[in-house]
């Protein structure tokens, strides 16, 4: 059986057009994993998106399709087809189309503003300045940059990407927080959100599909210098750290269900602000406001570490 890739997104040309809809249409090559898609639109920018819907798991180009209303009478827009899966995301080319004339007799608009050159998107960036399609449970997340400089590495790509504004990623990718900020929105059963604030740290992003909605934040990168595991070690490594990053996190979020999870330790919160990091002898989770349940992974057992509190979980031996 041949290995599941990367979706391959295709857009066509609108039809039907009308003052004031459209058909978009365009073809989806799920290239057997699990495939979502949604078109992205507007005039200067792509503003609006429709209905996530699925092109199945298969390995034939599907046709795909969405009609969409609410459009402004003799305007060009401009439209994408956005495919994602486990695999990746995939991004078909910009088409640009004109709506009609309005049927019934008004003062001729001025001529619209040429539109600037649509954003260049490649496969697993950003969709620069675009609504991104909302999260699915399980498969993907939204990803909004709050500021400094943030990049993305979704599954199957050798490299990161510039990550700006808003980013539709699918779970199982990396993130890298060391130099930003961003806000991450993942689904809920039923429909629902939730979102939580994100910063100076590399992160894997994880939600299964069983876990109600529950998301993981695994800490990746490289770990702090110990050499010989010795105390000594981690007094050496602790007056290193303000020349090289941390692998860790600082986390903020509002009754949401998200968790952190270092060597040692998995941190869950309750609507909190938190921190954890990996350090020589063991993983911190440093709490500064509500209250977060701290699975030690070590000795097995769980401790509710509240704000102004921390604990740390042993390395293991």
């Amino acid at each position: 059986m041949a290995q599941a890739q990367r979706p391959a997104a295709v857009t066509g040309a609108p039809t039907e057009v009308t003052s004031t809809s459209a058909t978009l249409n365009g073809t989806v090559t799920p290239n057997g994993a699990a495939t979502s898609y949604a078109f992205v639109y507007g005039v200067t920018r792509y503003s609006a998106h429709t209905a996530l819907g699925s092109a199945g798991d298969g390995t034939a180009p599907i046709a795909v399709s969405a009609r969409v209303d609410g459009l402004t009478a003799a305007t060009t827009y401009h439209v994408r087809l956005v495919a994602f899966s486990h695999e990746g995301l995939d991004i078909g080319a910009d088409v640009a189309f004109a709506t009609v004339a309005a049927p019934i007799a008004v003062p001729v608009p001025p001529a619209p503003t040429p539109s600037p050159p649509p954003p260049k998107l490649t496969p697993g960036s950003a969709l620069s300045g675009t609504a991104a399609p909302p999260p699915v449970l399980g498969e993907s997340v939204n990803v909004d940059e709050r500021s400094g400089a943030v990049t993305v590495k979704v599954p199957g790509s050798d490299d990161f990407v510039s990550l700006s504004k808003v980013a539709a990623v699918p779970v199982g990718s990396l993130v890298d927080t060391r130099e930003g900020s961003v806000t991450l929105k993942s689904a809920l059963p039923g429909g629902d959100t939730q979102s939580a604030v994100f910063h100076g740290g590399l992160f894997q992003v994880l939600q299964p599909k069983d876990a109600k909605g529950l998301t993981e934040l695994r800490l990746r990168g490289a770990g702090p210098s110990c050499a010989g595991g010795s105390a000594r070690a981690a007094t050496t490594d602790k007056a290193k750290k303000r020349k090289k990053h941390r692998r860790a996190l600082w986390g903020r979020d509002n009754g949401g269900s998200f968790r952190t999870r270092g060597g040692s330790s998995v941190a869950t919160v309750r609507g909190t602000a938190w921190y954890t990091e990996d350090r020589c002898d063991g993983t911190l989770t440093r709490v500064s406001q509500g209250s977060v349940s701290v699975r030690d992974l070590v000795n097995h057992r769980t401790v509710i570490v509240r704000a102004g509190h921390s604990y740390l979980a042993p390395k293991h031996p």
